[in-house]
């Protein structure tokens, strides 16, 4: 595994586990740092053993958003030699990840950080953490982050949110319907989450992220001929066949990912 000097990455079992680690710069990410979250997503998206992805931070803030100054002047930018270099979004990045992800956030949300927060499938914030979009007051707008708004809420409700440029809370968020849930002590709720996803057959998730993306980039295409294709083909894997015999047995599946 190539070195990394802004994010740390390890797998436990079958959850692969992203930290953001630049606690000094507030986690704001530089185009070295998104090319080693490319990196990292690719292992993830690559290794047939992981079946979630769980993003997290040191520090006392999740991600201050992107790093004007590195992206601004290049020279200003630690390079990582070893990594490729990627000129995409985050929230692309993370579009690319044909497994679920979910985001456990326990330190304020600020700008551009909200690409990597909304990206996940599932997000998770202490009571405690502040979520912000203050570009508007540097004359700068979120584009990016209004597009993921716009997967949560209506359009006047997120242009909202990026036009004050004030913060909201944890539980401001829940209402808004961007947290799947506040983080409460002993974290059971999480944990019970990542049980039940690391149970499933991963190949049948890892399709429906696949058509997940067909559907959003051919919103006008024949969609029910793809997913009825799509649903033939996961019928002629083995974990189906595995998935009825554990069925047919009341017992859990044994899934191969194949």
């Amino acid at each position: 595994m190539k070195k990394l000097n802004f994010i740390k990455i390890r797998r436990e079992q079958h959850v692969f586990i992203l930290i953001l680690a630049r606690p000094e710069k507030r986690n704001a990410f530089s185009p070295t740092m998104v090319s080693e979250i490319a990196y990292a997503l690719e292992i993830a998206n690559s290794d047939p053993e992981v079946r979630l992805v769980q993003v997290e931070a040191e520090g006392p803030v999740f991600c201050a958003g992107m790093d004007l100054k590195a992206f601004e002047d290049p020279t200003v930018d630690i390079g990582n030699p070893s990594i490729p270099k990627v000129e995409k979004s985050l929230a692309e990045l993370f579009a690319q990840l044909n497994k679920p992800s979910v985001c456990v956030v326990r330190g304020d949300v600020i700008a551009g950080g909200f690409l990597i927060a909304l990206s996940c499938t599932y997000l998770f914030a202490t009571s405690d953490v502040r979520f912000a979009l203050p570009e508007v007051k540097i004359g700068l707008f979120p584009f990016q982050v209004l597009a993921l708004l716009l997967e949560y809420m209506p359009e006047r409700r997120a242009m909202d949110l990026c036009i004050r440029g004030g913060s909201f809370s944890a539980a401001e968020a829940l209402e808004k319907q961007l947290l799947y849930a506040v983080l409460q002590p002993g974290e059971t709720e999480l944990e019970a989450l990542k049980d039940a996803i690391i149970a499933n057959a991963p190949l049948a998730i890892s399709r429906g992220f696949e058509a997940l993306g067909y559907l959003k980039k051919n919103p006008q295409a024949d969609n029910y001929a793809f997913l009825l294709d799509e649903l033939a083909k996961l019928r002629e894997t083995a974990d189906f066949q595995e998935g009825m015999v554990a069925m047919r047995d009341k017992r859990k599946g044994h899934w191969k990912n194949r």
